[in-house]
């Protein structure tokens, strides 16, 4: 894995505290937007920081990562199919529409009271919701082969409010990483860094490798890394950028089952 770092960072509107909320529960996604729909919030006895839980819109809007994924966009992001992954009642694919992405755009959520909510909401017949579990072991059945552009903002970090959760989401990156088009963009917005060794190295790198079926495919991870907050506690919302892209003369590997300084030869790290 050959990793370079660049001197920039982008700084976080605010700091993140760890919840005490089930994030990692389907459960809890359907009691909190159940709630929201009539107006209420879920309580939480753990939680004492004061603050509603209420965000539609998780960490950063489109608007806020939109100079970053710039600098990494073909003219043909525009034009192919976008996945969000967790989707949740975000207004991200009304944002993509305004920056002249063309869709179609598919959202998926475990949690059928929000797809039903998003449905509802839509006017756009370019605009699609599914209900649909990225966790199980079984490929999804989408309406679309391949993705040009694939989005997890927050959904990681969701996913891993339980540790043990690794295995789960795991799957999830396998998934991802099949429906990636070659020259394809999975935009990961997370807390989580390149230093997280579990998660980065043991983890996210091994699932996109198994859920590529190309055996010349490479990635390249640009690492945007946010500044760290004044308490000196954590840093992020972080951005991945990862490009997917398809060696034509050579094959890469022969294995899904890969060391290290194999490893090197199909994912460049790059930091930011």
């Amino acid at each position: 894995m050959v990793v370079t770092r660049n001197r920039k960072t982008h700084t976080a509107k605010q700091p993140l505290k760890r919840s005490q909320r089930n994030y990692e529960q389907q459960k809890y996604w359907n009691d909190r937007y159940a709630a929201k729909l009539i107006g209420e919030t879920i309580d939480d006895d753990d939680d004492d920081d004061g603050d509603d839980d209420h965000t539609d819109e998780w960490y950063y809007s489109y608007s806020d990562i939109a100079d970053v994924l710039q600098s990494h966009l073909k003219k043909h992001h525009r034009h192919s199919p976008v996945l969000d992954i967790g989707c949740g009642l975000s207004k991200i694919f009304d944002e993509l529409l305004n920056d002249h992405f063309l869709g179609p755009f598919v959202g998926i959520d475990y949690a059928p009271i929000v797809i039903k909510q998003c449905k509802k909401a839509s006017r756009n017949n370019n605009i699609h919701y599914l209900i649909l579990n990225m966790l199980q072991k079984r490929k999804p059945d989408l309406s679309f082969d391949s993705f040009g552009l694939i989005v997890d903002k927050g959904t990681t970090d969701g996913i891993l409010n339980n540790e043990a959760s690794l295995l789960g989401i795991s799957t999830m990156y396998e998934h991802a990483s099949s429906f990636l088009s070659s020259n394809g963009i999975f935009l990961i917005i997370t807390i989580k860094t390149v230093h997280d060794t579990e998660w980065f190295e043991d983890c996210l790198i091994p699932s996109l490798i198994r859920g590529s079926q190309n055996q010349q495919t490479k990635f390249i991870i640009h690492f945007h890394e946010c500044a760290t907050y004044t308490d000196g506690t954590e840093n992020g919302p972080n951005i991945f950028v990862i490009v997917k892209y398809d060696c034509k003369s050579y094959s890469l590997r022969s294995s899904t089952n890969q060391s290290k300084q194999d490893i090197s030869q199909i994912v460049t790290v790059k930091c930011y």
